[in-house]
């Protein structure tokens, strides 16, 4: 096959190829990559602890690294959000592998099986208030 037609071939067959990845994904959309806002993914567990007054931002569901992320904004200074995540994560069955950081940016990382995490927490600049990112990955 030269030109053309092995142009063509090359083009289904890459088709065919990335068809048959998001198949195999399992998902109902099809797609390797979603993003939201809004809703904790569902590719979250159903007891991820989710601070009082929390607003979802957005999401990240990527199903061919098997990582889901989603941003959130909560009315608690960020002491009180890591007080939080510390306490419930661990109340809810995960292991709290580490918490650290600066009055900057502060990370707590959790594990749970074959499921890994990561919390990284930021204050507003009006400090009575909190950003942060969920992330989690299964191996």
């Amino acid at each position: 096959m030269t030109g053309e037609p092995r142009r063509a071939f090359l083009v289904v067959m890459l088709v065919l190829l990335v068809s048959l990845a998001a198949a195999a994904c399992g998902d109902d959309d099809g797609e390797p990559v979603t993003f939201g806002e809004g809703e904790v993914p569902s590719t979250f567990p159903d007891d991820f602890p989710i601070p009082p007054g929390a607003v979802i931002g957005t999401t990240l569901v990527d199903r061919v690294n098997h990582r889901s992320e989603f941003a959130l904004a909560v009315p608690q200074a960020v002491q009180e959000v890591i007080q939080f995540f510390l306490v419930e994560l661990v109340n809810e069955g995960y292991v709290v592998d580490s918490s650290e950081g600066t009055t900057a940016l502060w990370t707590i990382t959790f594990s749970d099986g074959d499921l890994v995490g990561e919390v990284s927490m930021q204050p507003q600049s009006s400090g009575a208030a909190t950003q942060a990112v969920v992330s989690i990955n299964r191996s």
